[in-house]
This record gives structure tokens, C-alpha cells and sequence, in this order.
């Protein structure tokens, strides 16, 4: 497996990392072995048609649709608070902590942590550079054996509607932060490994 897709860490590299900074692990559900390995293939659907469905899946590397951004959310209906729903579900079912509802093929900009929703999220602040906190992230849509060090931001703020279109404004802070930040990743078609200095490698896929 061979992760090539590189990303710039804002302003600040992982190489310029004080040795005294702690690498905080990020806690994660159990991962599967890996003979239980499958990559998916999942379709792309909007909204309205991922909320016909029964249950929606989870993405798997290399599926195409985790390179997908999802697209900005106007319609706060019955039909997105089902779509929501269906990958909270999928969600649960994988022990995630929290999810971008791209992960599931719908093509929304959407992002779940824990019981809240973020509909159109952006980033209104941000830490300052001396307050990144290093991080060593897996990703559940990556293979089980790929570990990267991250470098996130201690403390956001998120501005977001809610699923019933209201704004909201919310201040996250550490593995909060960091989870946070890694499903708007997803939402934008990034993956954890494109914020590794060193491309790390799979011997799993």
C-alpha cells in the first residue's frame, strides 16, 4: 500500500517538532485483523438518495469515495435528519467516535462527533502555533497497521448549523479538537496519512 497524497501542516512541520512535545494517542475502538481486511466500494449518493436506504455502509481504503468532498448542505429536511441517522448508525456499528458522512458515500459536508451534528462546518479559530499538540492517529477507513503523527490544533472553534439549520458556534478542546478536525479531513476528501512527513506504509492490503 502505498499512501503518495501529501498535505502542508498549515505553517508549522512535524520535523520542527520540540523533542519535549508529548505524542498523545488518540483513543480508538478495537480494530479488525487483518485477514478481516476488505476494501468497499461504496456508492456516491445524495441526500435524498442515501435517505431511500435502509442502512448505509463504512468506508474502507482505497475506497474512491473517501477522495470525495461532500457538497454544502441547503435542504434541512426530513431527508438529511434521516441520511444523518443512517450514518450514525453505520458509525455505532464500527465503534467510531465520530464520522464525516462522505465516509459513507453521501455527498454532503457534514460531520458527526459523539451525539452532535455539524452541518457546513467551518473552523472560526484556531489554536496558535505554539499550542499544536502532536498526536499518533489511526483512521477505522484505513488498514489497522497504518499509525500517523499529527500535528492539531489544542483548542477550535466550530461555526456549524445543526440538523435543523440552526447556527451554532461550538469551542472544542484536545482529543475533542483532534477529532474533530480529523472528520473534517474526511469531509474534504483528506485522509490522516496526507499529514505524514514520512508516507507510512500497509503490509495489510
Amino acid at each position: 500500500l502505498d499512501f503518495t497524497r501529501r498535505a502542508a501542516l498549515s505553517s508549522l512541520a512535524l520535523s520542527a517538532r520540540p523533542s519535549t512535545l508529548p505524542v498523545q494517542p488518540s483513543s480508538l475502538p478495537a480494530r479488525p485483523s487483518p485477514e478481516s481486511w476488505t476494501p468497499t466500494a461504496l456508492p456516491w449518493r445524495s441526500v435524498a438518495e442515501a435517505a431511500r436506504q435502509p442502512s448505509l455502509d463504512f468506508s474502507r481504503y482505497p475506497d474512491p469515495v473517501l477522495r470525495r468532498a461532500g457538497r454544502r448542505v441547503d435542504a434541512f429536511d426530513d431527508d438529511l435528519r434521516r441520511t444523518v441517522a443512517l450514518a450514525a448508525a453505520a458509525g455505532r456499528r464500527r465503534g467510531a467516535a465520530g464520522l464525516a458522512v462522505t465516509q459513507c458515500g453521501v455527498d454532503a459536508n457534514v460531520v458527526l462527533l459523539g451525539n452532535r451534528v455539524f452541518v457546513n462546518p467551518r473552523v472560526s479559530r484556531r489554536s496558535d502555533e505554539s499550542a499544536m499538540r502532536c498526536w499518533r492517529e489511526r483512521c477505522l477507513a484505513l488498514p489497522p497497521d497504518v499509525a500517523v503523527e499529527t500535528l492539531r490544533d489544542r483548542e477550535v472553534v466550530v461555526a456549524a448549523s445543526d440538523v435543523d439549520g440552526v447556527p451554532t458556534t461550538t469551542t472544542l478542546r484536545g482529543g475533542e479538537a483532534r477529532q474533530f478536525l480529523h472528520e473534517l479531513d474526511h469531509a474534504n476528501g483528506v485522509l490522516v496519512v496526507d499529514h505524514a512527513l514520512e508516507v507510512p506504509s500497509s503490509e495489510m492490503y
